[in-house]
């Protein structure tokens, strides 16, 4: 005679399916979230920052570049008719602080947007150790035409810039996450940053 099944271990052997279902997925939701975290660190503060001491083999040591970042009458000349056609905008920049190079060419770079019409409405030194070269972060997710106008500009004078997008978003996630994080933080009306660090070793 067959025995009749006991509906309770029914219902619980449901509740039980699911609830290892909401694990796994909990689970990969996170792996996924810390993945994509470590990459967006990546992309705005470097590899450094994203890697964990010991957890890569030490690079050998880049060639140390001596011919110092400048415009000369061509290049100024270039990113002055770029900028001119967003006459009004604001800029903001920070540099590596007891850099002479570093504040010098950003001098440079402040006084061609200054004459291309552009307000200089920030420029601060930053502390913290900056990775090398030019990087431009923007607050919102798209580039707006007159910051697009200032990555082009400086490309097209021969430098290399990275233009990050999304940045506030991920200032603010970071610093919730982090108290102690000391990323490039930008104003409430700011839109956009361009952050002057060190020169980049030569290639």
């Amino acid at each position: 005679m067959n025995q009749k099944t006991n509906p309770l271990k029914i219902v619980l052997g449901v509740l039980g399916a699911l609830i290892l279902l909401a694990g796994v997925w909990h689970t990969a939701t996170l792996r996924g979230e810390n993945r994509e975290l470590r990459e967006r660190i990546e992309k705005f503060e470097g590899p450094a920052a994203a890697t964990s001491p010991g957890s890569a083999r030490k690079p050998a040591a880049p060639r140390a570049n001596n011919s110092p970042r400048a415009l000369n009458d061509e290049a100024r000349e270039i990113l002055y008719a770029e900028l001119s056609a967003f006459t009004g905008n604001k800029v903001w920049f920070v540099t590596q602080a007891n850099d002479p190079e570093a504040d010098l060419f950003q001098r440079e770079l402040e006084a061609t947007f200054l004459e291309s019409g552009w307000e200089i409405a920030g420029s601060a030194v930053s502390t913290r150790s900056l990775r090398a070269g030019i990087r431009l972060f923007t607050a919102d997710d798209e580039l707006a035409d007159h910051i697009s106008v200032a990555v082009n500009g400086l490309r097209a004078v021969g430098f290399e810039v990275f233009a990050g997008t999304g940045y506030r978003a991920f200032y603010d996630k970071q610093k919730t996450k982090d108290p102690d994080f000391s990323g490039v933080e930008l104003a409430p009306e700011q839109d956009f940053v361009i952050v002057v660090g060190p020169n980049p070793p030569a290639p």
